[in-house]
């Protein structure tokens, strides 16, 4: 066994089969397929339960798996805590973001943190805050922006900005004259929202019941500037960040939201207890300082 046939297995289960890891690997499946073999045969337990129709871990495999992702974590990390010794300072982190974000105050502090290690390379993976959250617990990322709270037994997170949620609404809608709306005025209106995957939903959700309502849903995206489009053509009204709002064209106007409780507050979130890479322990140390 070689972390080669290790890392054809955590695919395979990340896949959810041998089709897909094949397709996701570029490796031939008959391939993968021996990989796996070879694995139970050096192990002398089945990893996975195949009177199932879909592919089930035994509790063998799921330790397995688990180790794997630990080994394989510790396999990659290895050249850049290496280089550290030598002053080198390299090193690669994988960083979920949340759609429903002003970029800027990250583009900000990560130009500023790639002055002091111009060798740390970064991958930006944009998604719903619930996905983020799964893809930490995967370790399919290093970090993620999402919402806060979070389950302090599963993260850790340092708070990046709180701000308030506001009305978008078309510049002739019969509100646009209006500094402020309460909810219940928005109950007849049509709403355009973000997927499930977004925690901002279930805030919205929560704020309409609270006034007495369920929002009625015209369509689900998941970009706040599709949102800008469809409210410009006068589709349905949102609820978005303020940041994001001040981002928007002239088709639009901003309403604040006089009687909710409608903060938002996004962090920078790891998994709890998860072995962090020389260049992910500078980011952390970097962002407390930064931060506080």
């Amino acid at each position: 066994m070689d972390i080669k046939h290790m890392k054809y297995f955590v695919e395979v289960v990340r896949q959810g089969g041998m089709t897909n890891a094949s397709k996701s690997l570029f490796i031939a499946q008959p391939t993968i397929s021996k990989a796996i073999k070879d694995i139970e045969g050096e192990m002398a337990v089945p990893l996975f339960d195949r009177e199932k129709r879909q592919l089930v871990l035994t509790d063998a495999g799921q330790i397995f798996f688990n180790k794997c992702k630990e080994i394989i974590a510790l396999y990659e990390n290895l050249p850049s805590e290496i280089n550290s010794l030598y002053g080198l300072e390299t090193g690669h982190m994988d960083i979920g973001l949340s759609a429903v974000m002003n970029m800027q105050t990250l583009i900000d502090m990560i130009g500023d943190f790639h002055q002091h290690f111009p060798n740390v390379t970064f991958n930006f993976v944009e998604n719903g805050g619930k996905y983020i959250e799964q893809q930490l617990l995967n370790d399919e990322l290093d970090f993620g922006i999402t919402t806060l709270p979070v389950d302090q037994q599963r993260f850790e997170a340092i708070a990046l900005n709180k701000e308030s949620l506001c009305v978008v609404i078309h510049h002739e809608h019969p509100l646009a004259q209006h500094q402020s709306v309460k909810m219940k005025e928005l109950i007849q209106e049509d709403f355009i929202l973000f997927n499930d995957d977004f925690y901002l939903n279930d805030k919205i959700m929560e704020i309409a019941k609270n006034a007495g309502f369920i929002p009625n849903m015209v369509s689900q995206i998941s970009q706040w500037n599709v949102i800008e489009n469809l409210i410009s053509n006068q589709l349905g009204i949102a609820i978005l960040p303020y940041s994001i709002t001040q981002l928007m064209n002239e088709n639009v106007r901003v309403l604040n939201i006089e009687d909710a409780h409608v903060d938002w507050e996004l962090g920078i979130v790891w998994k709890k207890g998860k072995r962090l890479s020389y260049a992910a322990n500078k980011w952390i140390d970097y962002l407390r300082e930064r931060l506080g």
